[in-house]
């Protein structure tokens, strides 16, 4: 029963990480940047946290020493810059597509490992890689030389958001025998939200003016996706396989594309369609691993 409420955690996780993007796109037609949307998303979900560990733990505030320049990496690369140039990726093409750019990062993971780990690549990795590479061509239109171009950026923006995810599941990756998931949520945002101040201190006058309804989403990106998901998958992570798990977390490109149609009737063709088929194949193939090999997986 335990096993199958992880599951269940994980698959709601998912889901609503896959509101990130919508949310986004809904702020966006305010007028706010993604870069001031980050920064008032980190600015938010630090306090907010920093106020329930205060409240209930404070030994979590702890950190060695040594560990203090991955700290800073973490939190101005691996979450501040990860999350702002996810969300010019959704400004600047759509939900799905930043979704699905977004879940490439299990590639550079698997290069990575192949060259500097010296960990042995497989042929079912060789496929996985070709399924998704080729999944994620089809979403972003490659097969459209002029759609692609217009969308250069967006795509760009995508696949650096990818690559500066794979710069946090590596220092997650090597800090997780010592500090608790909320400790490293703490200062990944706390770090990257004091990095980002002079962008809330240049905009205070614009900040503002912000309407109600942009405030509820802001709130709710710091909230929901950030926080309340983060939460839910690093509980269901006790009770199920990581591995599995990580597996599971694919539902959030999925729910991401049902949400765009549904919501912002964004329009998918047949092709873009079998795109996110294949890419996301070939992540579930990348992400599964033996038990003997097992290697975890873990959401921003």
């Amino acid at each position: 029963m335990k096993e199958a409420f992880g599951y269940l955690l994980i698959a709601t996780a998912s889901i609503i990480w896959g509101t990130m993007g919508i949310l986004g796109k809904l702020a966006f037609g305010y007028g706010i940047s993604p870069t001031i949307l980050i920064a008032l998303r980190l600015l938010i979900s630090s306090m907010t946290i920093l106020i329930l560990i205060a409240m209930f733990k404070r030994a979590l505030f702890k950190i060695q020493k040594s560990d203090a320049l991955k700290l800073l990496i973490l939190g101005i690369f691996a979450t501040a810059l990860q999350r702002i140039t996810y969300f010019y990726a959704v400004d600047l093409t759509t939900a799905t597509m930043a979704a699905v750019l977004f879940y490439t990062y299990p590639i550079f993971v698997t290069v990575y490992a192949t060259l500097f780990l010296k960990e042995k690549i497989t042929s079912s990795i060789i496929l996985a890689i070709i399924l998704t590479l080729s999944g994620a061509g089809l979403v972003v239109k490659a097969y459209e030389p002029s759609r692609l171009n217009a969308n250069l950026f967006g795509i760009i923006f995508g696949i650096l958001s990818s690559i500066f995810f794979v710069l946090y599941f590596f220092i997650i990756k090597g800090m997780r025998n010592r500090y608790t998931n909320w400790t490293l949520i703490l200062y990944g945002d706390t770090i990257g939200a004091v990095a980002l101040t002079p962008i809330i201190f240049s905009s205070l006058y614009e900040i503002g003016s912000y309407p109600q309804q942009l405030w509820l989403l802001i709130f709710s990106i710091a909230w929901f996706p950030s926080l309340l998901a983060y939460f839910l998958y690093s509980y269901a992570l006790k009770h199920v396989e990581s591995s599995r798990g990580s597996i599971l977390s694919v539902l959030e490109p999925v729910s991401a594309a049902i949400f765009s149609a549904t919501i912002l009737q964004e329009n998918f063709e047949p092709l873009q369609i079998i795109g996110v088929t294949l890419a996301l194949t070939g992540v579930i193939l990348l992400f599964y691993k033996p038990k003997s090999q097992n290697r975890t997986a873990q959401m921003p």
